[in-house]
């Protein structure tokens, strides 16, 4: 029997926000502890939260082997690492300090709106260690700052938002950026012009790009292909080109770039830390931890994600689209844009069609500012032409000092 320990732990200070003053602050400790055995190809769980015992986890793990729960793959071993990234740590004061001032001077100088929820400083590490040389851990600490904006007299919950994350954020830096959006969102432009548009995604993963890549996060994964039930079946290994040749997606496990774990939760290091999803528009090889790797007779990529309380599944850690221009402004092509900031309900068919319908959409300028805000609206496609023949490209500006997001660039069709 092969025992593996995998321990979690978190800690945060959250300042919440109301009516535009600090409401709240909260402290929160969380400490998790999982036990997984393996044995004879199968393997047991058991786990707990606070003060554990690991020689009783241990007990119930090996419990659990009697529900012949397959594991047909050997646990990792015989390496050992230790990254973190580790942001700056604030007391409580002066977490109040940051989050008052940039809220004064936001409200000081756009009182047309109420400002809400607030900061978080978050501190979280996990490690994985077993019976054969295993030992990786992690950590890291940022603060994420987002405040829900909501004009006075409005009867929705919030009519724009703002918000960062980092390692060290900056109050001046932040009232300069949030003034940034609330200036254009404070200036109405009347209806969007109609048709096909030029359109700038502001990120891929919290922002309204997300839908772009739900295909990819979804119909790349290694039961999904071993299934034959991936919307890109028919494409896979065949060399076609799919998307446009100037698109490129890796799933990444880079810390030396992102601030993401090196290694997955099955404890795998990749001996290259991205792995190619999409190749000059080619697509690449599935994505698959080392459980579904031998299920379906594929090659295991480093890709288990999960809880510790169960067996880890085969996910994508951090989507990353190379950058085919250095600034926003080198995409636009001396030409304004429409930037998607808020999509609520948007959702991409199992066809590859898109719908978003854009409650805030904002003007970008030929130099890469915004300037404004359209009425909303919603807009369609197919993926296979936004990241086809509409694509334009990424910029490896990010959207602003603190963020690991980029602008993606595309045309959409926009109808009111």
């Amino acid at each position: 029997m092969i025992r593996e320990i995998i321990t979690a732990s978190s800690e945060s200070t959250k300042l919440g926000v109301t009516d535009s003053q600090i409401a709240s602050v909260r402290t929160q400790v969380e400490q998790e502890t999982a036990v997984r055995v393996y044995a004879g190809g199968h393997a047991g769980v058991a786990s707990a939260v606070g003060s554990a015992d690991v020689d009783m986890l241990t007990e119930r793990a090996r419990a659990g082997l009697g529900f012949q729960i397959a594991y047909p793959a050997q646990p990792s071993a015989d390496r050992k690492s230790e990254v973190s990234h580790m942001g700056r740590a604030r007391s409580v004061g002066e977490l109040v300090e940051l989050t008052t001032g940039v809220i004064e001077t936001l409200r000081e100088n756009f009182p047309q709106y109420v400002f809400g929820h607030g900061l978080e400083q978050s501190r979280v590490g996990w490690r994985i260690h077993n019976d054969l040389g295993l030992d990786l851990s992690y950590e890291r600490m940022t603060t994420q700052v987002a405040f829900l904006v909501k004009e006075k007299g409005s009867g929705s919950i919030f009519d724009t938002f703002v918000g960062t994350e980092g390692l060290d954020l900056d109050a001046a830096s932040l009232i300069e950026r949030f003034s940034a959006h609330l200036r254009a969102f404070g200036t109405p432009l009347g209806p969007p012009p109609s048709g096909k548009q030029r359109v700038v995604f502001p990120g891929l993963e919290g922002h309204a790009g997300g839908g772009l890549m739900q295909l990819i996060r979804s119909d790349m994964l290694a039961r999904v292909v071993g299934t034959k039930a991936s919307v890109f079946q028919s494409q896979l290994g065949t060399g076609e080109q799919v998307f446009s040749s100037s698109l490129s997606i890796q799933d990444s496990r880079d810390a030396n770039r992102w601030r993401i774990a090196p290694f997955d939760m099955e404890g795998v290091v990749r001996s290259a830390p991205d792995h190619s999803l999409v190749h000059e528009g080619v697509l690449g090889t599935a994505v698959a931890s080392k459980r579904d790797a031998v299920r379906y007779g594929v090659p295991a990529t480093g890709s288990g994600v999960g809880e510790l309380a169960q067996l880890p599944v085969t996910g994508i850690g951090k989507l990353v689209v190379q950058p085919t221009a250095e600034r926003l402004v080198d995409l636009l092509d001396g030409q304004p844009a429409l930037m998607p900031w808020f999509v609520a309900g948007g959702d991409c068919t199992r066809a590859g069609d898109l719908g978003m319908p854009c409650q805030v959409l904002l003007r970008v300028e030929a130099d890469g500012t915004v300037s404004g805000r359209y009425t909303g609206c919603t807009l369609s496609g197919s993926i296979y032409d936004a990241l086809g023949s509409d694509f334009v490209g990424v910029s490896e500006q990010r959207l602003d000092a603190d963020s690991e997001e980029s602008f993606l660039v595309t045309h959409m069709s926009v109808s009111s």
